[in-house]
């Protein structure tokens, strides 16, 4: 019997914590202080295979940025373009055709580097909204190093440190001067804003890189899906929650479609979950109730919004719902946020 699920608790995957603690190693910072900090240890660092729980690197964030002062420290690793940070994932975009075949393998193996959150896919007419939805009430420096580190990997894969999106949109706060992202982005940066990403042309999606390898990329996409079916038989909840949180924008997964990403029959996928002592409605619940606390504290979105994006029918079930996980209401909820 596995550990029984009860809450949902974020993992990532080791090697964006490592490229972490060598950044801040770089900048002078006692590298045993680091992986105190993160209640870890050095041997930890090179399991390609291991996840741990988020609240770690959150843990290595918040002692990083007060030791150095250093309020905007996501922004700055963000920069920081770094392949291996994303292990595989990192290689199979610096070897695809174009930006959007990139963040497709992204989507396709996110679960390898965690389920923290989920990049999603937004077209309308001739520009797409790259977002980045947080799985869990995140700090400002895990999202800051996501979307910028999108500007960072288009520009390295461009080749082209003119690389610039439309526009970039923060729910947070703005944290420091303005001017240092406007200086960085060469756009419209938002804070406060509905949602997480980054808004580009098509064009620029799918313009042809300058150093694609067909071959290489097939190859590692071939690693990648082996690594994604070990971690199916030896982690399969981490693979589901994945599933879940990056589908949730769009529709509530059921559990056949569940079992069929897993390449699993749905008999296989109920077994699973029954080692862990749940059910698959236990985890969408408990998903959804994370999700809905997050879009809450981090968001100015409506209540209505966010039962949409949670995949509620109506927002009377949504409320009902939020009232059975805290014992209030969205709006007394959010309320009560405010006044902390």
């Amino acid at each position: 019997m596995q550990t029984p699920f009860t809450t949902f608790e974020p993992k990532i995957a080791m090697q964006p914590v490592r490229s972490l603690i060598n950044f801040c190693e770089r900048r002078g910072l006692s590298r045993a202080e680091l992986l105190k900090s993160a209640s870890l240890a050095e041997s930890q660092l090179n399991d390609s295979r291991l996840l741990i729980n988020v609240q770690r690197y959150e843990d290595l964030f918040a002692y990083a940025s007060d030791a150095l002062n250093d309020n905007v420290l996501g922004f700055k690793y963000g920069q920081a373009f770094e392949p291996d940070r994303w292990g595989v994932l990192g290689y199979i975009a610096l070897t695809s055709q174009n930006i959007a075949a990139a963040m497709e393998s992204q989507y396709r193996f996110q679960s390898l580097s965690g389920n923290m959150g989920a990049p999603i896919q937004v077209s309308h007419g001739m520009v797409t909204t790259l977002q980045w939805v947080p799985a869990y009430n995140c700090s400002h420096h895990l999202t800051e190093q996501i979307i910028t580190g999108l500007i960072s990997l288009s520009r390295v894969l461009t080749n082209n440190d003119n690389f610039v999106p439309s526009t970039v949109f923060f729910t947070h706060k703005c944290k420091s001067t303005k001017q240092i992202y406007d200086d960085y982005f060469k756009c419209s940066v938002n804070f406060e804003s509905q949602y997480n990403g980054i808004v580009v042309d098509n064009s620029a999606l799918e313009a042809s890189l300058t150093r694609p390898d067909t071959e290489l990329n097939k190859v590692l996409c071939q690693h990648a899906q082996a690594m994604l079916a070990h971690q199916t038989f030896s982690s399969p909840m981490e693979v589901i929650k994945d599933y879940v949180i990056k589908t949730l924008p769009s529709h509530v997964p059921d559990i056949e479609e569940v079992s069929q990403y897993l390449n699993l029959s749905v008999r296989s996928t109920q077994r699973k979950l029954q080692e862990y002592g749940t059910s698959f409605s236990q985890v969408l619940d408990a998903i959804r109730k994370e999700m809905a606390l997050t879009y809450l504290r981090q968001t100015h979105n409506s209540v209505l919004y966010v039962s949409e994006r949670l995949g509620f029918s109506e927002q009377s079930a949504f409320q009902r719902a939020f009232k059975r996980w805290t014992g209030t209401t969205p709006r007394r909820y959010r309320l009560s946020i405010l006044g902390e």
